[in-house]
């Protein structure tokens, strides 16, 4: 059982890059736009094209779940949004995480992020939102007031994705993030273009460019695969902790909108 638990905890690790890929098990949900949420006119859709993608989640080689990602146009910006359902031994866990937001001169603005989360053991919510208006954070169910210095530039978990897309497109190769996790404290995210791969994945041959996080402890590495041709789409994710790979997410389809 000792064994079972430690499998599961790391399982529970997972973090959202997902940007990734985070409608399976549980139905998916439509956040409404923030009040808040600013009324320009969006990017041009030729920046961040819509599109629908579904992954495969292995671990040790073996499947353990799928996961679908999608990046929709709203009537002022777009929504990006992750659902997944992963079964490993006698844990599972379901989620679905969105993000809207608008692109202003090249930088992603959040209005709103929400992730749910169905697993082994209690359920989570989280909700963050961006009041730009009022130059204020609120978290949570109850979207208490967080005690925080306005900064313009925070994205969140799930829209720093739209962002590094921008950037890549700009062609910039190294990235710092100033990012409110999915409670609102800030964290800083750092990653930079490692190389170029050939892959082979459930969606065929794909040349890639790998992007990595650094500035972590050294105990705990992030890998994503971007394709270029298909307007920097993450294709892969690998994520290790303590030496021990907690999940490989490979492309399998995709759809543009």
């Amino acid at each position: 059982m000792l064994m079972i638990a430690t499998r599961s905890r790391q399982w529970r690790l997972m973090a959202s890059f997902f940007c990734l890929i985070s409608p399976f098990a549980i139905a998916q949900q439509t956040t409404s736009p923030s009040p808040t949420a600013p009324t320009e006119a969006a990017a041009p859709a030729s920046v961040l094209k819509p599109y629908t993608a579904q992954y495969e989640v292995f671990r040790s080689g073996d499947k353990h779940g799928e996961a679908e990602r999608h990046l929709k146009q709203l009537p002022n910006g777009y929504e990006l949004g992750f659902t997944s359902d992963i079964t490993y031994l006698i844990y599972q866990d379901k989620r679905i995480e969105t993000s809207q937001f608008s692109v202003e001169d090249g930088h992603v603005r959040p209005w709103i992020y929400q992730m749910n989360v169905e697993r082994t053991g209690p359920d989570k919510f989280y909700k963050v939102s961006f009041d730009r208006e009022k130059q204020q954070i609120r978290v949570g169910k109850k979207q208490e007031l967080k005690a925080l210095e306005w900064n313009k530039d925070w994205l969140d978990t799930n829209s720093f994705h739209a962002q590094l897309v921008l950037d890549l497109q700009a062609g910039k190769t190294d990235f710092v993030y100033q990012v409110l996790n999915r409670d609102g404290n800030p964290r800083e995210y750092k990653y930079k273009v490692a190389g170029e791969e050939l892959l082979s994945l459930p969606f065929g041959q794909v040349k890639a460019i790998r992007i990595e996080r650094y500035g972590q402890t050294a105990d705990r590495q992030v890998h994503a695969w971007v394709a270029p041709e298909l307007n920097y789409m993450l294709v892969r994710l690998w994520q290790a902790e303590d030496n021990v790979e907690l999940f490989d997410v490979q492309m399998k389809s995709y759809q543009m909108q």
